[in-house]
């Protein structure tokens, strides 16, 4: 029987599209991470982010079709 191989860490990341809804989304730009919270607090830590940003982020999935 075959051993699991192990996913390497950058197998396991996955990338993030990051907007904060102003009057429009604006974009900010792809953060990569292994799921939504870690998006989340890396985006607050990359931007900038004030806690009042922090509630209107909007963070999705990328994928490409």
């Amino acid at each position: 029987m075959k051993a699991p191989t192990k996913k390497s860490t950058a197998e396991k990341l996955r990338r993030w599209r990051v907007t904060i809804i102003r009057q429009r989304a604006h974009h900010l730009g792809t953060i990569e991470a292994p799921d939504q919270k870690a998006a989340e607090a890396e985006a607050v830590k990359l931007f900038g982010l004030t806690e009042e940003q922090r509630k209107r982020l909007s963070i999705w999935e990328w994928r490409w079709s």
